[in-house]
């Protein structure tokens, strides 16, 4: 009793589940506004795609919202690194909010799409992923990082350089030559850094995804429609945020990048140097020798190939000719970009 008014827990459940709905809205109406919805999301985010679908007896299924500034940008300045997840909303109807994220040079989250689904299984993350290439064109280069793959023998996923990767490897083949057989059968070049054709930028695990449905923890309560009112205020924040960061920032590059270099400069003090050719070189680390070539970007030690930032050899290599950290990055990890 509080204020010298005693009521009952269910008639309190009531007047709090009043409240809610007065300020959030009806779960029930929420659905049956999206299509309306949406067409004022895209109305006001030109180059948005947006994707909604009931089933046979007219349920809700899936709601799939990507908007145009991701559309827009994913090729110029964010690395070809999708990740995706899902995790539970907690309104009256429950249901999964799947994200696919990535990150952009400055090592920032980039929030790509979104899909509301009755509940992850199949069906949904087919949907997910083929309303996720209307957006994101398909790409010999691209990679996606789903659940589980940070299991999958995290230090042999981790190396750099192609010998690490088969010392690790005969050493999980000594232990249990089931998981080794495993570990070929689901294809190395799909969880194996060094051994992916294409770049994975040293992303491995969910997350980047897990902290974006951190930010939603409680609009996961809310109804359909403030939940993806939530969404789009998080991004306008975000993205007006980081242009007012950006246009104060005059280095080449971003401030992620910049911070890595210098590290990196610092621990390449003690390597030596030797030139074989003007833009090939032999650096002795460390731990064992590198060769480096400055034109085609690559270091033997795996890193610059992988994550096209140069590594400390590439960097010791370039200022010994003369050549600035910043131009031996991608265009990515630049503060135009």
């Amino acid at each position: 009793m509080v204020h010298g008014v005693e009521i009952s827990y269910s008639l309190a459940w009531d007047a709090r589940e009043y409240a809610i709905n007065a300020m959030k809205g009806i779960p029930e109406k929420g659905y049956e506004k999206n299509i309306k919805y949406l067409h004022m999301m895209k109305e006001a985010n030109p180059g948005s795609h947006m994707f909604y679908e009931r089933d046979t007896k007219g349920r809700f299924r899936f709601l799939f919202i990507s908007f145009g500034q991701s559309i827009r940008s994913f090729y110029a300045a964010i690395r070809k690194v999708i990740v995706v997840d899902g995790t539970f909303l907690k309104s009256k109807y429950k249901g999964v909010l799947l994200v696919a994220t990535a990150l952009d040079g400055n090592s920032s989250l980039y929030p790509i799409a979104f899909e509301v689904v009755d509940s992850e299984n199949d069906l949904a993350w087919n949907c997910f992923m083929r309303q996720l290439n209307v957006v994101i064109a398909d790409d010999h280069s691209l990679a996606f990082v789903g659940k589980g793959v940070a299991g999958l023998v995290a230090k042999a996923s981790k190396a750099y350089r192609a010998a690490d990767f088969r010392k690790v490897f005969t050493d999980i083949f000594a232990i249990s030559p089931e998981i080794g057989n495993y570990l070929i059968d689901a294809d190395v070049r799909k969880w194996a850094s060094c051994q992916f054709p294409g770049y994975i930028y040293d992303i491995r695990t969910t997350n980047p995804s897990e902290s974006i449905n951190a930010a939603f923890r409680m609009p996961r309560e809310f109804p359909v429609i403030p939940l993806l009112d939530s969404i789009r205020e998080m991004m306008t924040r975000c993205f007006f945020k980081r242009r007012t960061l950006s246009s104060k920032h005059s280095k080449p590059l971003t401030i992620s990048v910049k911070k890595k270099i210098d590290r990196r400069i610092e621990k390449g003090k003690t390597v030596k140097v030797f030139p074989v050719s003007y833009h090939r070189f032999l650096v002795q680390g460390n731990t064992f020798d590198c060769s480096v070539d400055l034109v085609r970007r690559t270091c033997s030690c795996g890193k610059f190939d992988l994550m096209k930032i140069p590594c400390r050899h590439a960097i010791k290599a370039g200022f010994s000719v003369g050549i600035r950290p910043h131009t031996l990055s991608d265009d990515m990890y630049t503060t135009v970009s």
